[in-house]
This record gives C-alpha cells, structure tokens and sequence, in this order.
C-alpha cells in the first residue's frame, strides 16, 4: 500500500447540497407522477415534508428557481417555482444561483493525485487499491494504466 498527499482540495468546504435533507432520501419522490388533481397534491405534499426539515431550504430554493424546472425542488412545486420565475428578471436569477452554487473549479490540483496513481501503477499496485486510495474511479486509474503502457510502449 502506498500512502498520498490529494493537495489542499480535500478539506474545503462542504457545497451545500451535502447537507441536504433530501440527499438520502429517494429521488423519486421529488417528481410526482399524478397529473392532477388529489393525487397530484399529496405526492408534492410528501415531498414538501422533506423539504420543510432541510437546513439549507433557502440555499436550494436560490438553485431551484434558477434552474430546476421539474418535480419539486427548493420547498415549491413546479408551478411555484414558475411564478417566482415570472416574478424575477432572469439576471437576478442568475446572479443569485451563482452566489449560491459555487463554479467548478479548475482541475489544477490533481496533478499530485495523477503523478501519485502512476507511480503506484509502474510499481506494480493493484488498481482498485490505487484508485480508493486515491479518491478516483477505477475507469480514471484503468486510462491512466493505458497512457502508462501507450507512452512507454511507443504506439498502440
């Protein structure tokens, strides 16, 4: 086993649709699959349940309304959410999802991870082992083994 520095991106904070109350909660449940009527409202009511508890309502209610047109998201409904729509220029929408949802940010930092994962791989590492180890998916390790074998093999 091999032991890695990832770089500072680690410990950042959390986004804040980590702390969501819906996170561990079926999605399904957020898309009603009533069309009208009784049923309709007691699907959106047991979603709205779960929303009511979340601590970062108002966080997603931001996202939602910029950007989610389906099912209920943000503690509205679909036809909340086009409302709120109508009722805000979209430049301020967007202005205030961006405040909320951070940008990706660029990938700078997974030049250790990536001289890490090959090292491990030229010694030999099992690439499961690599890419738990390394917080990567088993795919990302399997094309770094295949850039390793095409640069050290000189062609296919």
């Amino acid at each position: 086993m091999f032991t890695v520095d990832p770089s500072p991106g680690r410990g950042e904070k959390l986004d804040w649709r980590a702390r969501a109350a819906c996170r561990d909660v079926d999605p399904e449940r957020f898309f009603p699959t009533a069309t009208a009527g009784a049923a309709l409202a007691a699907e959106e009511r047991r979603a709205l349940s779960v929303c009511a508890e979340c601590p970062v309502l108002d966080a997603c209610r931001i996202w939602a309304v910029a950007e989610q047109p389906h099912g209920v998201a943000g503690g509205l409904t679909e036809d909340e959410r086009r409302r709120a729509r109508r009722a805000t220029p979209r430049s301020r929408r967007v202005e205030r999802c961006r405040a909320v949802v951070p940008a990706p940010s660029p990938r700078t930092d997974r030049a250790p991870v990536i001289a890490a994962g090959c090292a491990a791989l030229t010694a030999g590492a099992d690439r499961g082992d690599v890419a738990r180890t390394l917080g990567v998916t088993r795919r990302t390790v399997d094309r770094w083994a295949a850039a390793l074998v095409v640069t050290a093999g000189g062609g296919r």
